[in-house]
This record gives structure tokens, C-alpha cells and sequence, in this order.
């Protein structure tokens, strides 16, 4: 409620410059908390997990959408074999077990696959290989650090409203 016509006069040009910046605020602010409470977790918990570092690197915040009915965030992880292969995603969703088969010379690669094992030189034509467990750090990472983010962020409107109020 306005408490008086003096008060709505003396705040009009603030109540105006907050309804202006407003929507410009919160598109900082969350992709500001969302790596602090959702990302910054997550990578740290891929690195307990040894995932990759190609891949806990990859985790970013993608896209920050503010409208009257929300907050949209996403939070992508990408990392691509050479083959295309997406190796973020096998690690999230986890794979069955499968057979891999090297290129072959008449695809840029080689005709045996090669890896030392044990301090031995290994090779083989192609053989299967277990799959990797179903891990879901990113989509518990969102769920654990969903509150935090949003407490932090009406902390933060609240102070930025003061602010400009002032």
C-alpha cells in the first residue's frame, strides 16, 4: 500500500528505474548464483567421481530466460569424441555394455586399437566392454542446489529493491 500521495510522488522515479532494470538484474544475479549453488557442486562432484576434466569443464549455465511466469535456467554439459560421440551425456545417462571397433586406415584411424594395460603394450581388432553406470550428477546437482539458488536469489532481489529505494 502507498502511504501517501507525497511518498508515491518522492518514489516514482525509483519505483520506475527498479521496474526498468529489473528484469536485466535477475538474468545476472541468477546465472551468478546458479554457478555458485548449481554449477560449482556439480563440478566438484565429478571430480570425487574422476570424470574427466573435458567433461566437468564443459558445465556451464547455457541459457538464463526471465518472464512473468518464471525463471528458465540451463545447464549444459558437452563433450564430443572425434567420432561424435557424446561422452558427457554417456557419463550422465550411463551406457550399455557395447562393442568399439577401431577406424580402420581407410577412415583416418587405425586398423587395431592400442592402450597399455598393466605396463604391457595391448591390441585388439575390437572387443566389448562394460558399459558405465547411470551417475546423474548434473540432474541431482540441479535438484540439490535448486533451494539454495532461489533462497540466495530473493536475498538478493530483496537487498537490490533496498538499494534503489534508498
Amino acid at each position: 500500500m502507498i502511504p501517501s500521495l507525497e511518498w508515491a510522488k518522492k518514489y516514482r522515479l525509483k519505483v520506475t528505474r527498479m521496474d526498468h532494470l529489473y528484469k536485466g538484474f535477475l538474468k545476472s544475479k541468477v546465472t551468478e548464483l546458479a554457478n555458485k549453488h548449481i554449477v560449482d557442486p556439480i563440478v566438484e562432484t565429478m571430480r570425487v567421481h574422476n570424470i574427466h576434466r573435458k567433461i566437468y569443464e564443459s558445465v556451464v549455465v547455457d541459457y538464463v530466460n526471465v518472464t512473468e511466469n518464471g525463471i528458465v535456467i540451463r545447464i549444459k554439459s558437452e563433450f564430443f569424441s572425434e567420432d561424435g560421440f557424446d561422452v558427457a551425456l554417456a557419463r550422465e545417462k550411463g551406457t550399455e555394455d557395447h562393442m568399439i571397433r577401431p577406424k580402420g586406415k581407410a577412415n583416418g584411424g587405425a586398423d587395431s586399437l592400442a592402450w597399455i594395460q598393466g605396463g604391457k603394450k595391448r591390441f585388439s581388432a575390437g572387443h566389448m566392454v562394460s558399459g558405465l553406470p547411470n551417475l546423474n550428477l548434473i540432474e541431482r546437482g540441479i535438484e540439490k542446489g535448486e533451494y539454495e539458488l532461489q533462497q540466495a536469489l530473493n536475498e538478493e532481489a530483496t537487498k537490490w529493491r533496498r538499494e534503489i529505494l534508498k
